[in-house]
């Protein structure tokens, strides 16, 4: 028995931010059936982060956002019955370590398209977390001599990958903390600063410096860094973890006499 052809459209936006745009790799679109487990589509979104001034818009609750520039995943169903469905997203795709799944389940019923048309609407997900890439220390970061002191960085942005610590994102939104771990007794939590003056004078970027303690065992020392970026405004929180390890400290060459 021939199905009907039942279009859905899907979007993904990111929580308190934008939709997710080719610049962070989209989403991970899958459409399946609740109840069957059966796969009906897969693929990934394209398009933009949305309209410039999206978020100066503002909508009632039987309004929809506008879609105009949104990145978009179309699904072309072929129902012959009405089917309960579960629309899952993994995204962003560019930033694997921080990216999240989200789902919800519909009904939809043959020839009934769920697109609203030119004003948008369709399937909208909202991804919420925060992209957090750690700078430095890179993982497994292995100095040729030991340093007193190093720099910790981290680049925070919206899901969306809209950069963070200016508006409509400022600074004073996010709290941004390093929590470092070495061996069994040593903990030591920094709060990382936003860092207008970052390297290109890029944003979202946040950083502290760390005074690395001294090593008296013999053995190279090993530490965990995780970073963890949380947006009192939203509860968006993201993280990363890298390590490094410190070598043993090199003791002056004796004078020659």
């Amino acid at each position: 028995m021939m199905g009907t052809r039942t279009r859905i459209d899907v979007r993904v936006i990111a929580k308190g931010g934008k939709y997710l745009g080719d610049d962070i790799g989209g989403a991970l679109v899958t459409v399946e059936d609740v109840r069957t487990g059966e796969l009906l589509a897969e693929g990934t979104t394209a398009g933009g982060s949305g309209e410039q001034k999206l978020m100066g818009v503002r909508v009632t609750r039987s309004e929809v956002l506008p879609v105009e520039g949104a990145s978009l995943f179309t699904a072309s169903l072929e129902l012959e019955r009405p089917r309960l469905i579960r629309v899952k997203a993994y995204g962003p795709l560019a930033a694997p370590q921080s990216a999240n799944t989200v789902s919800l389940t519909q009904w939809v019923s043959p020839g009934r398209d769920v697109n609203g048309g030119a004003q948008g609407g369709g399937f909208l997900l909202e991804i919420p977390g925060l992209v957090v890439q750690i700078m430095n220390p890179p993982t497994h970061f292995l100095p040729q001599t030991a340093p007193a002191q190093l720099d910790v960085r981290a680049n925070v942005t919206m899901m969306c990958g809209c950069p963070t610590g200016r508006e409509p994102w400022d600074a004073d939104q996010f709290e941004v903390t390093a929590l470092i771990k070495g061996g069994a007794s040593y903990h030591e939590e920094l709060r990382l600063a936003f860092d207008g003056d970052a390297p290109y004078g890029a944003p979202s970027q946040f950083a502290a410096p760390w005074t690395v303690p001294p090593n008296e065992t013999g053995q190279p020392s090993i530490y965990e860094v995780t970073v963890t970026a949380f947006q009192r405004q939203t509860g968006n929180t993201g993280a990363d973890t890298s390590t490094l390890i410190i070598p043993v400290p090199q003791k002056p060459s004796d004078p020659q006499g």
